[in-house]
């Protein structure tokens, strides 16, 4: 099996080049024929993960965080190579979803083990998500958070950068359009997921399928940061469900225009700013998982790793 490793050296929050090389002898010696590249330009990466499908490749396996499995899935749309994850990066919100351990070695075993599967994939404005797509608040941290202070303070950076943003919070007229159903909301953030988690810990979408076709969006509504603040108490109490100034949308297409531009962010990576309209790809995306039934997922598992892609 031909396989191509890349690795974002930029992330985590420290130095993992000799885990991962560790990691690729083992692919090796398990019979792969494997390439590694590794650098800190995303952008290059993203061109060795094109190439590689582009040559054929039957997996693309990710050294590092949401924003380079982002890119990757850029190339691995819609195409035979499966994607495979060794999570390094700060969040890794796909990989604590599908069970995929934050252990480089275990990461490694479960490659060799693993299942792949058929997963849907967003779009937005013509590029790919895999797992969130989100509109005002959570895209305004993303946008403005400091990639140094990401890199050394982790998850930490990003509870800073939120209660600077949540003092400026204003909600902002919205009109969404959710499979032709169209409504006007004072937004303060919307949160189109594609799975249950939300920042790696957050359940905010507890009947999420990734492979049933749509998304599960929650609105959030409201003026300001006393608003904001209690949205946040039910969402962390699972209470959201029952919140009355959160309005719950199930759907495949989704427009979201605000009367002045609200922030956009794409698995954690700042992208623009609205409109913004967003639909289902659906089974887009081959991806390895752990063996054996998950959760998340409606359908079975495709096959084995191990007997070919």
């Amino acid at each position: 099996m031909r396989a191509l490793l890349i690795h974002n050296l930029r992330s985590g929050q420290r130095d993992r080049r000799e885990e991962i090389a560790e990691a690729a002898r083992r692919m090796s010696s398990a019979g792969w024929r494997i390439e590694t590249v590794a650098s800190p330009h995303i952008r290059e990466l993203e061109q060795a993960a094109r190439s590689g499908v582009g040559s054929d490749v039957d997996l693309v396996v990710v050294a590092g965080g949401d924003g380079t499995l982002n890119l990757a899935i850029q190339a691995l749309a819609h195409r035979r190579t499966a994607l495979g994850i060794i999570p390094i990066g700060t969040t890794n919100v796909w990989a604590r979803e599908m069970g995929i351990p934050m252990d480089v070695s275990r990461a490694t075993d479960l490659l060799l083990t693993g299942n792949v599967v058929r997963a849907d994939l967003g779009i937005a404005n013509g590029r790919y998500f895999l797992f969130v797509a989100g509109v005002g608040f959570d895209a305004s941290v993303t946008r403005d958070l400091n990639p140094m202070a990401k890199r050394k303070l982790g998850m930490l950076a990003y509870v800073i950068a939120a209660c600077a943003e949540a003092l400026k919070l204003r909600g902002v007229e919205t009109t969404i359009v959710a499979d032709g159903l169209e409504a006007r909301h004072r937004a303060l953030m919307v949160v189109a997921s594609n799975i249950r988690l939300y920042g790696g810990v957050l359940n905010m979408a507890p009947q999420a399928f990734a492979d049933d076709g749509l998304l599960d969006v929650w609105v959030f509504r409201g003026r300001g940061l006393l608003a904001g603040v209690a949205h946040a108490m039910q969402v962390l109490l699972g209470r959201h469900s029952r919140d009355p100034g959160a309005v719950f949308y199930r759907c495949s297409r989704l427009s979201i225009q605000s009367r002045s531009p609200l922030p956009v962010q794409l698995d954690g990576d700042y992208v623009g700013t609205t409109p913004v309209n967003l639909r289902v790809a659906a089974g887009a995306l081959r991806v390895l998982i752990p063996s054996g039934h998950h959760p998340l997922l409606r359908q079975p598992v495709e096959q084995p790793l191990n007997t070919g892609l």
